[in-house]
């Protein structure tokens, strides 16, 4: 009896000793969104280009490594109208190859994002990548697009990335339903395609829709699909440190080429056991911006320039709360129409204005295009006090408008309805009963946005549309100041009290 016990220790130590212990794998994703056609090199940003030299060396040192871009590629320089679409295209697609080229072209993602239907329903085989959309579907109930892609490392280790699209955007109804096609929710489309791709050690989603839903989205995800991250976008939101979720890490890199994420994973028995994320700022090397400086000052002789930028308009970035960006362009629409108070959404603008190194930094016709791309026409509306409160209210939930000619304070610890403590028009308390002339945007103010954007009932604002365009007026206005000063961080018109 002693003897078998012996042999059976003796047996369970050796298989012990010669049985190796699985370490964990080591995977990293450089991931970005909302790139908008900032792919091509400038003075103060950087192109694809550049990412290709990111990426290269580091798909050579580790074969566990990827790159991820979750939607809207589409819509943002001021192209020539036979360019769109088809210049952000051609470069992605030629990033692509480059990749490729080097054996690394399986690593290389995109999912769809509402701007890519801006022109249309791009063709699937447009993108030589495939684009990842799985909630898409042809009237035979079949993906249009790729819903989803495996990876086999050559460590054996399987990545499965699927990529969802939001489902109530307009623009994107209209063009996907004038060719037949339907949206189907995520969480739907997700339990097919999810299993279809087999066991896997590391999950991944390519979201392109607002955080809020993103967030429902991850609590509603059953454990058994066995999602572990969401790259995501649409918000434009830099998140230093991804927000966890039903034990599901989400990420976000900002927009416009303007930074990367870089996530290092460990992967140990199919589970996430260790995450590292950094957001990386993208500017060009010293001898980059001069040399595009210099190209860019050759560029200028074709057109004057309209002024000069003494410290940064940011705001892409800052979508939630008060930027200099949102600052400058509500002074704009105030300053033309005369009204007591501005405001525009901070969705609408599009591009931060940058300048290196504190230097000052001459601004075109074309970078007024760039910040306000959508053309709207500024309209003009009588509020009462009691409605402009109300706006105020909706903001203090849903922060949505910049505003000039208005400064207020929000006591979040207050219930609804009682948040906004302090309001005050052109430095005198908000009075409930009086008139106020308030200029917004066309897109706005039509019946079906005024509750998401002004959180006032449709057609409770009679609105004038004047001949007035956005970015014609940001482009009058920077001409009579000449030098465009704003604090870098606004002019606090806005305070929140946590």
């Amino acid at each position: 009896m002693k003897r078998l016990r012996f042999t059976v220790f003796a047996l369970v130590l050796i298989l012990s000793i010669s049985t190796p212990v699985l370490a964990a794998e080591k995977v990293t994703i450089i991931y970005q969104n909302d790139l908008h056609g900032w792919l091509f090199p400038s003075s103060t940003g950087v192109g694809m280009v550049e990412m290709t030299r990111i990426l290269s060396p580091l798909f050579r040192e580790n074969p566990n490594s990827f790159y991820a871009m979750s939607g809207d590629l589409f819509t943002g320089p001021n192209l020539p109208d036979k360019m769109k679409g088809l210049a952000e295209l051609e470069i992605w697609n030629h990033f692509q190859r480059e990749m490729e080229g080097q054996g690394f072209g399986d690593r290389v993602l995109i999912s769809a994002g509402n701007h890519e239907f801006d022109y249309g329903v791009p063709a699937p085989h447009s993108f030589w990548s495939g684009l990842l959309c799985a909630n898409l579907l042809t009237a035979k109930n079949r993906p249009f697009y790729i819903p989803s892609r495996v990876i086999q490392c050559r460590s054996g280790l399987k990545v499965g990335f699927v990529g969802l699209l939001l489902t109530g955007d307009r623009r994107v109804l209209a063009a996907t339903g004038a060719e037949g096609l339907k949206m189907i929710p995520m969480l739907e489309a997700l339990k097919k395609a999810i299993p279809a791709m087999g066991d896997l050690d590391l999950t991944v989603l390519m979201i392109h829709d607002t955080m809020g839903k993103i967030l429902r989205l991850a609590r509603a995800l059953p454990p058994n699909l066995g999602v572990d991250l969401i790259l995501s976008g649409h918000d434009h939101i830099v998140l230093e440190e991804p927000i966890r979720e039903n034990g599901i890490y989400i990420f976000q890199a900002g927009a416009m080429n303007l930074y990367y994420g870089r996530v290092d994973l460990s992967v140990e028995d199919r589970k996430v056991v260790a995450v590292k994320n950094r957001i990386v700022t993208q500017i060009p090397s010293p001898l980059e911006h001069v040399t595009l400086l210099i190209k860019e000052e050759v560029d200028a002789l074709a057109g004057k320039s309209v002024a000069l930028l003494k410290r940064p308009l940011s705001g892409v970035g800052q979508r939630r709360e008060e930027n200099s960006l949102g600052d400058f362009v509500t002074d704009a629409f105030r300053w033309a129409t005369g009204t007591d108070v501005a405001m525009t959404n901070s969705s609408s603008l599009r591009m931060d204005l940058r300048v290196y190194q504190d230097r000052y930094r001459r601004l075109n016709r074309g970078d007024f295009k760039a910040v306000c791309p959508f053309r709207d026409h500024l309209v003009v509306g009588r509020l009462t006090g009691a409605q402009i409160i109300e706006i105020l209210e909706g903001d203090a939930v849903n922060f949505t408008n910049q505003v000039s000619g208005i400064t207020y304070r929000v006591d979040l610890g207050k219930p609804p309805g009682k948040r906004v403590v302090e309001a005050k028009i052109g430095g005198a308390p908000v009075s409930l009963e009086r008139v106020y002339t308030l200029t917004h945007n066309d897109y706005c103010t039509r019946p079906e946005n005024m509750g998401k954007y002004l959180h006032l009932a449709p057609r409770s604002v009679a609105w004038k549309k004047t001949e007035l365009i956005d970015y014609e007026v940001v482009t009058d206005y920077a001409r009579h100041l000449k030098v465009i000063d704003y604090p870098t961080a606004g002019e606090k018109r806005v305070v929140f009290i946590r």
